[in-house]
């Protein structure tokens, strides 16, 4: 019995020990082999074919700081300070004018659970994202025609690429419940820039603001025009922006447009309309920013933000993604950002019973929102027009803390100018927040040196560049009781650089005989004789802009002949040819040259023949007198 019994005891035990270690094993293969808690919710497919890539733009660089952004929004959600209770009963809205959305991709519907992956939920996913009444169907509509939906059946499917760009800001950062987008189909057919009629884009404004949108983003732009003359200049009103802050797309069509004298140009709105924070595009590559080639750019538009090679949903399938670059794709970032900045506003109102600010206070703080500039240089065969260009930052935006930067104003002169045509530059410190501007007290220095500001404005500061090559250092410090702000900006003067477009614009000088030559009318070809010496020549006002370590370089009929300023030479050879100068390394235009046969040729000829002639007979009568002489001589001897 007792035997059996012992036996009995050392099997339970035997047992219990092969439980707990089946117990053990069990829960260390869930811990190796559990799925990963993301840190951020997003649908498995963008993991993997966007995020996994390593991207810049989803991944915290410098091109929009978005690890300080998560850290900063993780900071309201347990702040006292900060309420977000009315915010999930009403959530900021982000109205999209395009093209429409494919309304089943994963990156809208939210279909999926806390690690992003995908569930068979047939309702609405927990991680939705598109603006819904209260019975769940999605408040949207398709102003271009009253007889189809919202659904996007565009090329490319831009409206749903710039919608997703949007909507994975929205998952990075948690924010499902507080941030939430409206679909508004404006196109007409499929994707084109004339696609959008004004009348469609109007009513989508309107179904936007009758709606609640708080931001209207339009990645759409017209074809350009004369400043005040289009159509869509005055499509967003001053009253528009008191109900919703505007955001659209610049445009691609690599056009300057300025608000100062001959550099106007063609704007394009909506972007250009004073009332729409106008946004264009920049790339970044080994740490320098750079606007994209294809980009609007001037002081029309407000902001650069990342535009190159942005990953989003593809649309023409449930679970793809794809890349695009344009204006288009840095509007929605910027869209973002602005609810963003009315999330934190209103979360902060809602916890202390302040006011909250309106549309166009958050429209003016998105504006001033950049950590730097970007300097884009438009050249003239004589001058050149420097652009400062600021690059969007979130983290000067979210921050509390009290910044500085120095501006030239738009017609003050240049921070970049040329030798040959040194002006003076106006410069003008802006503080951030707004709140404090006109306040405080300013010195500015040159090179470290205390200047005064004859103006009277401590705020303003006019400099004159010496005329010589180099840069300046130009700062300010900004005080007001115990808060002391510095900024500095740099002044350069350097010689004009040509583009090769610029230098295909340089024509070519010929004289010949001190008389200039051209073309007769009708004709691209100037006519000359051959043999004559022809003096070539480029505009010495032009030249005397470029660099002394500027060669130019002479080449008739492709080949090299000569390098110099000025070029004589001699066509021998009847027929057509053609002559350009390389400048800088890059060729001007050809100027094209008919030879005809010297006129004068069959004179000489003729001259030479006559003297070959006259000297033949010549000798032919020295030797018959000496025939004659030598005849008398033998006939006297005899």
């Amino acid at each position: 019995m007792r035997k059996i019994a012992k036996n009995t005891l050392n099997t339970r035990s035997s047992a219990l020990r092969f439980v707990v270690s089946a117990v053990v094993l069990v829960l260390f293969l869930c811990v190796i082999f559990a799925p990963s808690t993301a840190d951020a919710v997003c649908p498995d497919g963008y993991v993997s074919e966007v995020k996994d890539k390593n991207l810049d733009w989803q991944n915290g660089s410098s091109n929009l700081n978005l690890d300080y952004v998560k850290a900063t929004v993780g900071d309201w959600m347990k702040n006292k300070h900060y309420s977000f209770a009315d915010l999930e009963k009403h959530p900021v809205v982000i109205a999209v004018i395009d093209t429409g959305i494919n309304f089943n991709h994963e990156i809208f519907t939210g279909k999926y659970d806390q690690n992003g992956v995908k569930t068979d939920d047939e309702g609405i996913g927990e991680y939705d994202v598109l603006y819904r009444d209260k019975d769940g169907k999605v408040i949207s509509t398709n102003t271009a025609s009253s007889s189809k939906d919202a659904t996007d059946d565009s090329n490319n499917r831009h409206g749903t690429h710039v919608a997703g760009i949007i909507a994975t800001l929205i998952h990075e950062l948690d924010l499902e419940k507080y941030v939430k987008i409206m679909p508004i189909k404006a196109s007409y057919n499929s994707w084109g820039e004339t696609t959008f009629k004004s009348t469609a884009v109007r009513a989508a404004i309107d179904f936007a603001i009758e709606n609640g949108a708080d931001v209207i983003n339009m990645s759409i732009s017209d074809n350009g025009a004369d400043p005040g003359t289009s159509t869509d200049f005055d499509m967003v009103t001053k009253e528009d922006a008191q109900k919703a802050v505007f955001v659209a797309a610049a445009g691609n069509n690599s056009t300057a447009s300025s608000t100062v004298g001959s550099a106007k140009g063609k704007w394009y709105y909506p972007a250009a309309n004073k009332h729409v924070i106008g946004v264009m595009n920049y790339a970044e590559e080994n740490g320098k920013k750079s606007l994209v080639s294809s980009s609007n750019f001037g002081d029309v538009y407000d902001i650069c933000a990342p535009g190159n090679a942005i990953f989003s949903a593809d649309g023409k399938s449930n679970e793809s993604y794809k890349s695009l670059t344009g204006t288009s794709m840095a509007t929605p970032i910027v869209a973002f950002a602005s609810a963003l900045m009315i999330v934190k506003d209103r979360a902060f109102c809602s916890a202390t019973n302040d006011l909250p600010k309106s549309y166009e206070e958050v429209a003016g703080y998105v504006k001033s929102s950049f950590d730097e500039q970007i300097v884009k240089t438009v050249k003239t065969l004589t001058s050149s027009r420097n652009f400062s260009l600021g690059v969007f930052d979130f983290k000067s935006l979210l921050s509390d803390e009290v910044k500085a930067r120095i501006l030239a104003k738009e017609d003050g002169g240049s921070l970049v100018q040329n030798l040959n045509d040194v002006k003076s530059v106006i410069l003008h410190l802006e503080i951030f927040p707004s709140v404090y501007t006109e306040q405080g007290s300013v010195e500015w220095k040159v090179d470290g040196k205390s200047v005064e500001t004859p103006s009277g404005d401590e705020f303003e500061f006019e400099y004159t560049p010496e005329n010589k090559i180099g840069s300046v250092k130009i700062s300010a410090e900004w005080t007001c009781e115990e808060i002391t702000v510095y900024a500095e900006c740099s002044v350069e003067v350097k010689y004009l650089e040509y583009s090769s477009s610029e230098t295909a614009q340089i024509k070519i000088n010929a004289v010949s005989g001190g008389i200039n030559l051209s073309a007769a009318d009708g004709e691209t070809a100037i006519q000359v004789e051959s043999g004559k010496t022809i003096e070539f020549s480029i505009d010495k006002s032009l030249l005397s802009s470029v660099s002394p370590d500027t060669i130019v370089m002479w080449y008739v009929d492709g080949a090299y002949v000569a390098s110099g300023a000025n070029l004589s030479y001699k066509f021998e050879r009847e027929g057509v040819h053609f002559v350009k100068a390389k400048i800088g390394g890059y060729f001007t235009s050809a100027t094209t040259f008919k030879v005809v046969e010297n006129e004068n040729d069959d004179a000489g000829v003729l001259t030479i023949a006559s003297i070959s002639a006259m000297c033949a007979l010549g000798v032919c009568l020295v030797c018959v007198v000496a025939t004659i002489l030598v005849k008398k001589k033998r006939s006297g001897n005899n």
